[in-house]
């Protein structure tokens, strides 16, 4: 019986480390072998793709020109021709579903397998939906969210609240082996810092800023800060010439481990952080990207902060001083740290099990 499917997603965190998530949840019910991804061609995806050992293929794809309009051409052209790869892809390997996990590259995909009448299963990782995804749920047998704020976007008898896929590999790690990673001494008040995948320019310039005025909690902090490649070098003297300990990265390969030590969050509000700062109840700052598409990061923030799970400082307000006065409470109250980890609960259960519902879904298809 065939069981293949495919899962389409984009070539940053927010989209690949969930679709992961959901691909890991199922090759344990179908083999790795029917497991297969449609990616864009952005690094990432087919690095991380690659070291889990899963079968991909790039497409073209093309956003559409929102400001410079003449390029539209190149944007039919190149889209008309992701949509006759995935199709003939999709003609040889005839998936019972095809998942996609949203933004412009999910289009070609997903218009091609209605073509073919291959079911389409919509996996909304935001509390406000883009673009893409609101345009592509006409064509989608389901549409799964991951927050009860983008409900009203979608058709009611189509959509289902299932959460974000948190990747199981954060759930696994023990604190003592996370302390021994980054040499830290325990009763340390441990601060991870990052700014998704690519970093974060204002949070970094914030963090700098910020040190002097925590000059007094030298003694009791730790920070483990994925800076990216152009500002690692200098937060790294920054910290030391303060006497701050410090594991600074351009990239955070094991974040796993950060999280599993980490007391507060310093972050952005991506749909995956969300996500993961939810299933393991990490107390957080969280910084929207200004740029976000229709402010989504902000609604994502807000979905934690309305719950007391989160601290939001909105980025055109953001300075050392500003981060300061919001952490130095929790630095200084391991109680109200303790109870925004409990206004979490009920979101982690959601987040946590999320993986487990989508797959549920998907073997619906299998099954018929």
């Amino acid at each position: 019986m065939n069981k293949k499917v495919i899962l389409v997603t984009g070539g940053t965190g927010g989209h690949i480390y969930p679709a992961l998530s959901l691909a890991d949840e199922l090759q344990e019910k179908l083999g790795k072998e029917n497991v297969f991804f449609i990616i864009d061609r952005r690094p990432l995806a087919s690095r991380v793709l690659s070291e889990n050992k899963y079968l991909f293929k790039p497409i073209i794809a093309e956003p559409f020109p929102r400001k410079k309009i003449w390029h539209i051409c190149r944007f039919i052209m190149k889209n008309c021709l992701g949509f006759f790869q995935a199709f003939f892809l999709m003609i040889g390997s005839r998936p019972k579903v095809l998942i996609a996990f949203g933004a412009y590259f999910s289009a070609s995909p997903v218009l091609a397998a209605k073509f073919l009448g291959i079911p389409v299963l919509l996996h909304e990782q935001n509390a406000f939906p883009g673009v893409a995804n609101k345009v592509l749920s006409k064509f989608a047998s389901r549409i799964a969210i991951s927050f009860n704020e983008a409900r009203v976007y979608f058709p009611v008898s189509r959509t289902v609240l299932v959460g974000n896929p948190v990747r199981k590999d954060l759930l696994e790690v023990s604190r003592d082996e996370a302390l021994n990673y980054f040499g830290i001494s325990e009763g340390k008040v441990s601060i991870l810092v990052f700014g998704g995948s690519l970093a974060s320019e204002s949070i970094n310039k914030s963090i700098i800023e910020m040190l002097p005025y925590l000059e007094e909690n030298t003694s009791k902090l730790h920070f483990i800060h994925a800076a990216g490649a152009e500002y690692s070098s200098l937060l790294k003297r920054e910290y030391a010439s303060r006497a701050f300990k410090a594991s600074v990265f351009n990239y955070l390969d094991r974040m796993d481990l950060a999280y599993a030590v980490a007391d507060i969050v310093i972050a952005r509000a991506g749909a995956t952080t969300v996500a993961e700062l939810s299933a393991l109840k990490k107390p957080s700052i969280l910084i929207p990207f200004a740029g976000a598409t229709s402010d989504h990061q902000a609604l994502n923030a807000r979905s934690l902060e309305q719950v007391g799970g989160a601290i939001t400082i909105i980025e055109e307000d953001l300075s050392g001083e500003k981060l300061f006065l919001k952490l130095r409470p929790l630095i200084n109250s391991p109680e109200k740290r303790k109870k925004m980890e409990q206004a979490l609960e009920p979101l982690s259960k959601v987040f946590i099990d999320a993986s487990t519902q989508l797959s549920e879904f998907v073997m619906r298809y299998i099954d018929v």
